[in-house]
């Protein structure tokens, strides 16, 4: 047996223990109390005083999202774990593939002892040569259990069970769980976008409607119930409804009374994607539960979307603007949309995404600033750049310097006297923490006492590490800063050689543009655009006489003056 080191002694061990529905057929032997209780006993045996319990209980062993899982990894990659135990290989994963990386090249690469108790592996002792034919027993497992559910899945959809959660409009018949009842609250709200439907009502009117009534979308709504449903839970606004949820709400027969199975279908069980399947693969039955909308009335609504003339896509060759994902509203903050007119294709336009007229948002102003525009001042605004570094490019150096060199170098020294104070302490705390142990292995220190000061220098000993990672960063950060400003004047001398501005040169020199909202009347109106480039933000740049503002006409009769500077005048 090779000698253990003493940085795992000091490190902590973790017990990862995971349980998933398909476990639940092996009794209490899998259950997540009986792991802990296994492996807190085999670590006290090793010897394994600082421990940690990793859990994902309710988790599938084929793929690794799991957050207990995860959490553990970061753990291990930032150092502060030493030895992972399992009661066994299939608890680890049931992919052969992936618990044998880790296991082989995962954790030996990050001096990381694995120990699976059941199956007598013990990295320690070297490689076990029978770990792969059980890691390929427990994919084998996992693949039957799956064969064995989807052969249910499909006997109880062909007899007509629903498979899916109910839609928007029912819910589970507290009686049975297999049948669906009317959500009273919920089925009015179907019943009034069907009706605004058959009033010639489009989606996105109805979306809107819908909004400005503070009708709860699905989600919100399901929430506000405490009913646990699959999907995007982020939506800031409980309220703005979507044209695709919409049109998703006219489009299910299930508001008819029928129950329709095999929607979806996933190709393996290591693949949890669901795809889209065919019409002719689905299990029609007909008036199973109770109605919210008559059949005659969906079929009416069926028409209607049929002959809804729909937004042709856009062509796969479709140019895109070199300014997508650079311009964002200069008031809410949001990015800014590209769009072409739908008369005169040759207009590119961009518009706020948040607005409240064109997407219901917040943003009170469309911000709409047209391609061709944006275009114009930010090669202004770099030729005014060029020229000020071709006449003085000391001059030009100084501001750039001026930007960050006085705090850069100030936060570098604190940075780097913080770093070497943290590299001591963590020095002190090692040596202390192996001369408590030498003290307590030769009784001068006793269990109790030993605990209480090891957890103490442990968890300092972790804050130090987090510590020191972090000042290095900052020092790296700082190192490739001068560096950057190179790069940022060498691609300015590269646009002085270029006709026409490209997408690359762009990324080389903006971070992000800001655009305001048009301000004035006639003649006087006037649109603020704030350039923020790569490194340094915003510069300041002297006045140049030859070089005006750019003036545009947006649209037949309105013309608008472009001030590219970050305060108005």
């Amino acid at each position: 047996m090779q000698p253990k080191n003493k940085k795992e002694q000091i490190g902590i061990t973790a017990l990862y223990c995971r349980l998933s529905r398909d476990d639940g057929m092996d009794g209490d032997s899998n259950s997540v109390a009986n792991q802990k209780r296994l492996l807190s006993q085999k670590a006290k045996e090793l010897g394994f005083a600082n421990t940690k319990y990793y859990v994902d209980d309710g988790y599938t062993g084929t793929n690794f999202n799991r957050p207990g899982f995860q959490a553990m990894l970061v753990d291990i990659d930032m150092g502060y774990i030493t030895a992972v135990m399992v009661k066994d290989l299939s608890r680890l994963g049931r992919d052969y593939v992936s618990v044998g990386n880790y296991t082989d090249s995962y954790f030996p690469e990050r001096n990381v002892r694995f120990i699976a108790v059941n199956d007598s592996i013990d990295s320690d002792e070297g490689e076990s040569e029978i770990a792969p034919f059980k890691n390929i027993l427990n994919e084998m497992y996992a693949r039957d259990i799956s064969k064995k559910v989807r052969s249910s899945h499909r006997l109880r959809g062909n007899m007509g069970e629903p498979l899916s959660q109910p839609p928007y409009g029912y819910m589970k018949s507290p009686e049975n769980k297999k049948k669906w009842i009317i959500d009273p609250e919920a089925a009015d709200i179907v019943k009034s976008i069907f009706k605004m439907c058959l009033d010639g009502k489009g989606n996105e009117t109805i979306a809107r409607i819908l909004q400005e009534q503070k009708v709860l979308i699905p989600m919100a709504y399901w929430q506000s119930k405490g009913l646990p449903r699959g999907g995007k839970k982020t939506q800031p606004n409980p309220y703005k409804w979507c044209k695709t949820t919409v049109q998703k709400i006219l489009s299910q027969q299930e508001y008819c009374g029928d129950v329709i199975n095999f929607k979806t279908y996933s190709k393996s069980f290591k693949n949890k994607t669901r795809l889209e399947n065919p019409q002719e693969n689905w299990a029609i039955f007909k008036n199973v539960h109770e109605a919210i909308i008559d059949r005659e009335a969906f079929e009416q609504v069926q028409k209607l979307i049929a002959k809804t003339k729909r937004r042709a896509p856009k062509p796969s060759n479709a140019q895109k603007s070199i300014f997508c994902d650079l311009l964002y509203c200069g008031d809410c903050h949001k990015k800014l949309r590209h769009h072409t007119n739908t008369i005169n294709k040759d207009i590119h336009y961009f518009v706020c995404s948040n607005n409240k007229v064109d997407y219901r948002g917040s943003c009170p102003g469309r911000h709409y600033i047209r391609a061709d525009a944006v275009e114009q001042v930010v090669m202004l605004e770099l030729r005014r750049m060029a020229e000020f570094l071709h006449d003085d490019e000391q001059a030009f150096a100084d501001i750039l310097a001026q930007k960050s060199g006085a705090e850069l170098m100030k936060e570098q020294k604190r940075n780097a006297g913080e770093l070497q104070k943290a590299i001591v302490r963590n020095d002190t705390v090692s040596r202390l923490y192996e001369k408590l142990y030498e003290d307590n292995a030769t009784g001068k220190v006793s269990d109790e006492w030993f605990m209480q000061l090891s957890h103490k220098y442990e968890v300092e000993r972790m804050e130090l590490k987090a510590k020191i990672s972090e000042l290095r960063s900052k020092l790296m950060q700082s190192d490739e800063q001068q560096k950057e400003r190179e790069n940022f004047t060498t691609a300015v001398r590269k646009f002085m050689q270029m006709e026409h501005l490209t997408a690359p040169l762009l990324r080389e020199l903006i971070d992000h543009i800001d655009v305001f909202e048009t301000q004035g009347v006639g003649k006087n109106r006037t649109q603020r655009i704030v350039i923020y480039y790569r490194f340094i933000g915003y510069i300041e740049l002297p006045e140049v006489s030859h070089y005006d503002n750019y003036k545009a006409d947006t649209r037949k009769g309105v013309a608008v003056e472009y001030v590219s500077k970050a305060l108005t005048a």
